[in-house]
């Protein structure tokens, strides 16, 4: 049970992650603003782009090739990993269900917070000492097709600059502690 409330806390974080309120202010304060011609230009990019990821239709014309091919992999990435949060839903709903008051189910949920809790501050830790790393890994594990490496002047690294994932990156961090 601990992996599943692990899975679906992070994937509720995920999900405020993802909203226009806090886009929007992390492309501002990445910079990510400047991909357009004016930041309101830059925010509904942003928005269609992960109205694609969600509910398609998966081609992302506003990018290039390389850049489009790389979100239709994020978008089964994300499809996968949401996958499992449902599934980790049902799962602790059948539990709680089949005995509401049966304390080691608690307690099995609390463990699972806890260590994702006491997991994301090694990991963010070392995270925020060697992002470069982090953000590397992550790439090379669920993109090993080797296509998320584009020049700097692509749109997609232009809208999400490195600091815009060092900023969600934390965020999604300290979400996660704090629902853990």
């Amino acid at each position: 049970m601990p992996p599943a409330i692990t899975v679906v806390i992070l994937a509720a974080a995920l999900l405020l992650l993802m909203t226009p309120f806090w886009m929007h202010f992390a492309l501002t304060e990445s910079g990510g603003v400047y991909a357009a011609p004016r930041a309101y230009d830059a925010y509904e990019l942003s928005d269609r782009t992960v109205a694609e990821l969600f509910l398609g239709p998966g081609t992302f014309a506003a990018f290039s090739g390389d850049e489009a091919a790389h979100m239709r992999e994020v978008r089964l990435v994300l499809y996968g990993f949401l996958a499992l949060a449902v599934a980790g839903t049902a799962f602790l709903a059948w539990r709680i269900g089949r005995a509401p008051s049966d304390p080691r189910t608690w307690r099995s949920i609390a463990r699972g917070g806890a260590a994702l809790a006491v997991g994301l501050l090694v990991v963010g830790a070392l995270t925020a000492l060697f992002f470069d790393l982090a953000f590397e890994a992550f790439h090379r594990i669920f993109f090993p097709g080797g296509n998320w490496a584009f020049a700097p002047d692509s749109l997609l690294i232009k809208l999400y600059p490195y600091a815009f994932w060092q900023l969600s990156a934390g965020a999604l961090g300290l979400l996660g502690i704090g629902g853990g």
